[in-house]
């Protein structure tokens, strides 16, 4: 039912004929006679090759529908949820004490790891519901640890693993001292912790190592997240409390780095010099092969008593800013740069700057009734002023610069009166005239069909505009939305890597190099994407909200319909969607009453003449 039992390795071996099958095996046999029981049976399934633990862990219990076929992919190699009050593992191996005879059940410790539930431990539940949980004692010694045996191949390109993510459901009575929760460099756990939570925030070390934003607070339960990526270029370990980005890391990093990358186990809540230490409670820990995306872990979420998540919805989303902190801090990905920081940053000289705050504060309609926190973009006529957006998308399209990706974003501006420039992609230093603009009731560039539309772009309102660019169609376009409302195919002045749409490694937001369409504008929500988005998606991405820009889709259905023609003369319609009839071509299509998929139509009652579709 989805719980480990055990890793069985007794008896084993390659070709051992208790273990390993000929072309054929027999279910339920028993050839002494003696080791046979009345049983029922709903489903039995074969698969070639071993399931990983994580695959076993989310096929679950039984189900009158049967085994499923298709298992949720996961990079789970190990979690541990405490749910039956010892170290055994729920994937992956059992944790160890790292000194059993000091620590272990039996030891010599006064203060000893203990389990039990949130309340038989006198802590706060997580979100009301009560957990199982480990006690971690905050004793200041090196004997006190849990050896995780990862099950991670070394990776990266390295002789360690240096592409992986740890995550953890942790609580803290205070922010009192440094908390260790990981000892990479020592598996004699020798030397300094690798990983700790001090104060408010999660790393290790100098430079950007305690960056972050302050949200990792005591008396309240929390989910650590550091995604370690020491092949990258700059090396980093992206942290996360909550789903709240904190920051990339990137100081004291670098490929086989003892302190960053891991060798075949590492220890869990360990400090070699013994002194950083606290007592500290968790629910659930888990660890990945690889590094999770930033738009993943955001989808994680904060902490649950059900335990974290094994499978992640996917999200092809590499940068969203959503402006919660009043800055220009990503949620997802790189964090914005002012385009001359000394113009227009917070000590800048301009006399109207970029500034942040609620709806209200600001004096502009809130969203849907609902007050956010929003960015002010001046409207002053000058190329000093735009937001430097690193998207982190590869080259694609088949070209040398990023051809396809969607641009949404959540803005307000006062009215239809001139241009306001959206998107700069053809100059990095921003010297020529902007590639995306809101004009009058539409938006795009250019002659031709550059702003075809509905119009439905007004001002005195807030608008979700959505700009899906595929320089590698044929024709190459950009599939244009606002408010879910398909708006045009703009095609004119297309191509592959066409600098006015494709992008560079970096792209600026609002700016206008020519200085002559600018406008006041406030944007709630920014993100982009790495795939131009179907227009059904488009669709349903509908409205703005004060929440921001969704990362997981609506469910989207496409229809489809086939036909075949049975040898008894009966039409079969096997459809997914909704089936319509008429009678003629250009009639109105109608339900078919009572239809389910597989429809049949038996030979004696066809009409003459019916067409049949699949419709959402």
């Amino acid at each position: 039912d989805g719980i480990k039992q055990d890793d069985w390795t007794s008896n084993q071996g390659l070709d051992a004929a208790r273990r390993s099958m000929g072309p054929t095996a027999i279910l339920f046999a028993d050839g002494d006679q003696d080791e046979r029981r009345q049983m029922w049976v709903n489903s039995v399934q074969v698969r070639n090759g071993r399931i990983s633990d994580a695959e076993a862990f989310a096929l679950g219990g039984p189900s009158a529908a049967g085994i499923p076929q298709s298992i949720p992919q996961s990079n789970v190699t190990g979690m541990w949820d405490f749910e039956f009050m010892d170290l055994r593992a729920s994937i992956g191996s059992t944790l160890e004490y790292f000194n059993p005879a000091y620590d272990g059940p039996t030891g010599t410790a006064e203060d000893k790891t203990a389990f039990g539930t949130t309340t038989e431990l006198g802590i706060p539940d997580i979100n009301g519901v009560p957990a199982n949980v480990m006690r971690v004692p905050g004793t200041l010694t090196r004997d006190i640890g849990y050896v995780m045996g990862h099950r991670i191949a070394p990776n990266g390109g390295g002789t360690r693993v240096n592409q992986y993510t740890l995550i953890m459901d942790v609580y803290c009575e205070n922010n009192n001292g440094a908390h260790s929760l990981l000892q990479t460099s020592s598996t004699s756990n020798t030397d300094d912790g690798d990983l700790f939570w001090q104060g408010a925030n999660l790393g290790q070390g100098d430079g950007d190592g305690y960056n972050g934003r302050g949200t990792l607070t005591g008396g309240a339960w929390h989910r650590i997240v550091a995604a370690y990526d020491m092949k990258n270029n700059p090396p980093l370990v992206a942290k996360f409390v909550d789903g709240i980005k904190q920051d990339d890391w990137t100081s004291n990093q670098g490929l086989d780095a003892a302190r960053r990358s891991m060798g075949p186990t590492a220890i869990l809540f360990a400090d070699g010099d013994q002194d950083e230490r606290r007592e500290m409670w968790t629910s659930a820990v888990q660890v990945r092969s690889g590094r999770l995306s930033d738009a993943e872990i955001v989808l994680l979420g904060g902490p649950s008593a059900a335990g974290i998540p094994v499978v992640v919805p996917t999200s092809t989303v590499t940068g969203q800013w959503d402006f919660d902190f009043s800055d220009l801090g990503a949620t997802i990905g790189s964090n914005l740069q002012y385009f001359n920081p000394a113009f227009d940053g917070p000590a800048g000289t301009a006399d109207d700057k970029t500034a942040f705050g609620t709806t209200t504060e600001l004096g502009i309609p809130d969203i849907g009734g609902q007050p956010a926190t929003v960015m002010r973009i001046p409207g002053t006529l000058t190329r000093e002023i735009g937001y430097i957006m690193e998207h982190r998308i590869l080259p694609n399209g088949g070209g040398t610069r990023v051809n396809q990706y969607t641009l949404i974003i959540d803005l307000y501006c006062e009215n239809n009166n001139g241009a306001a420039s959206l998107l700069q992609t053809s100059s990095s230093s921003n010297t020529d005239d902007g590639d995306l603009f809101w004009q009058g009731g539409n938006f795009g560039q250019g002659d031709g069909d550059g702003y075809a539309g509905t119009g439905a772009l007004t001002g005195g309102e807030w608008h979700r505009l959505v700009a899906a660019y595929d320089m590698a169609a044929n024709p190459s376009v950009v599939v244009k939305y606002v408010d879910g409302i398909y708006q045009d195919d703009w095609t004119s002045n297309q191509g592959l890597d066409a600098a006015r749409r494709s992008m560079a490694p970096t792209a600026i937001l609002f700016a206008d190099g020519d200085q002559d369409e600018r406008r006041e504008m406030w944007v709630n929500s920014i993100q982009v994407r790495s795939v131009p988005l179907s227009p059904a998606e488009m669709e349903s991405l509908g409205t703005p909200t004060a929440s921001g820009i969704p990362l997981v889709l609506a469910a989207v259905t496409v229809p489809t319909i086939t036909v075949n023609r049975e040898s008894s003369g009966d039409v079969v319609l096997t459809y997914v969607g909704t089936l319509q009839s008429s009678g003629t071509v250009n009639g109105t299509f109608a339900p078919v009453a009572g239809a389910t998929s597989p429809y049949r139509i038996p030979a004696g009652t066809q009409a003459a003449a019916q067409l049949y579709r699949a419709s959402n």
